[in-house]
């Protein structure tokens, strides 16, 4: 008998470990470009608006890659879908390492976008059907530690390495270890993965209309933006507008993953503590508070900010992706998380880096952040006046 749960912890740590390298990758290949844009600004004319919209690209077609996950999951099962979506990040990084257009780039980070997107239906599938309901926000606060690495590599990654080998080089390279993290997945973790369900129309309809899946909606908007809506047009706005060189500007992004990877450990604590409603709020309302203060402090201040502004929203996701479990039928799981994150991927990270590059453009920058403040306090309210969303 406890040979049987040895193998059960075992095949679990396993596949948990397997799924973290695989969000890592799949989060790095789009989260590189951040604090490679002042470089890209450099060689290709880009404004602040460019780069937000290039981010749009980005989030767009993960949305895209989100409703077919559905389909590619239900042929081919998770395991193998996850395989696809890391081999579609590396080839589209390797397009856009040859662009020498907006355009040529566009079209790989739109290739980028799309696979990445296909991973977190399959991602999440195996997380809920292999994991008890009691141990199931732990194992997603683990799951979170792959793309709040991403987020904290990404520029320590771009300060040691552009210098020796260009922005090109630090993209090619990118797009090698993904391909040898697709084929690690399709050796280790594609097997007994299960299959999808297949999407249709009545499904979503009937998704789009529960008061806690467009809850869900608002929510996870909100915090991506505050997340990584503002990681991706923080750089190039700093640069643009003198506040850092490149290089200053991206030890502070590589300091302020950090403090989340560091509140990652403290997760599942906090969550047994508060439960999953008080953390979401705690976690927005703090973030909304600093996401404010990014657009009208100075100097060491700002610094300071910068840093400890995204620490609670890494507590908060475990809680908001546990929550989703509830929503919905069982079933239809997948499409559910799919629906739901695209919405907020749709809006998070990529309405509002347009908007902050629109704003920043214009001489209005510290508007947009003050603006996105008040956008997810306005989460937090709603979520106050949901009582159903999250219940422990």
């Amino acid at each position: 008998m406890s040979d049987n749960v040895n193998r059960e912890s075992r095949s679990t740590v396993h596949m948990i470990a397997l799924l973290i390298m695989a969000i890592f990758l799949s989060m790095g290949g789009r989260v590189i470009f951040s604090p490679l844009m002042p470089y890209l600004q450099e060689e290709i004319d880009i404004t602040l608006t460019m780069a937000g919209t290039l981010f749009l690209f980005v989030s767009v077609s993960f949305s895209l890659g989100l409703l077919l996950a559905g389909f590619v999951s239900f042929w081919i099962g998770h395991g193998r879908t996850i395989v696809s979506a890391l081999a579609m990040v590396s080839s589209g990084l390797l397009i856009c390492a040859s662009a020498h257009s907006v355009m040529m780039l566009s079209f790989g980070m739109i290739w980028i976008g799309t696979g990445a997107g296909i991973y977190p239906p399959s991602g999440f599938a195996m997380i809920n059907n292999k994991i008890s309901v009691e141990k199931r926000s732990s194992a997603y606060a683990f799951h979170e530690l792959g793309p709040n690495l991403a987020l904290l590599v990404a520029p320590f990654f771009v300060l040691a390495a552009a210098p020796v080998l260009g922005w090109r080089g630090v993209v090619v390279l990118t797009s090698g270890l993904t391909g040898i993290g697709a084929l690690a997945f399709y050796i280790w973790g594609a097997a007994d993965s299960g299959f999808g369900a297949r999407p249709n129309l009545s499904i979503v309809g009937r998704i789009l209309r529960m008061r806690d899946a467009q809850m869900a909606m608002l929510l996870f908007s909100a915090a991506l933006g505050g997340w990584q809506g503002v990681y991706a047009i923080l750089p190039a706005y700093l640069v643009d507008n003198n506040l850092g060189s490149a290089e200053y500007v991206n030890s502070l992004l590589t300091a302020s993953r950090a403090t989340s990877v560091v509140m990652l450990l403290f997760t599942g604590m906090i969550i047994a503590r508060l439960g999953r409603r008080k953390t979401i709020v705690v976690s927005l309302l703090f973030t909304s508070v600093l996401t404010g203060m990014l657009g009208v402090v100075e100097g060491r201040l700002l610094a300071a900010v910068m840093v400890i502004q995204p620490a609670l929203v890494s507590v908060m996701l475990p809680a908001m992706l546990s929550s989703l479990a509830g929503v919905g039928e069982e079933q239809y799981q997948n499409i559910t998380s799919a629906l739901i994150i695209t919405i907020g991927m749709s809006v998070g990270t990529g309405v509002v880096p347009v908007l902050l590059g629109m704003f920043g453009d214009y001489g209005l920058g510290w508007l947009g952040f003050v603006a996105l403040s008040v956008y997810i306090l306005t989460a937090v309210i709603a979520l106050i006046l949901t009582p159903t969303f999250g219940r422990d």
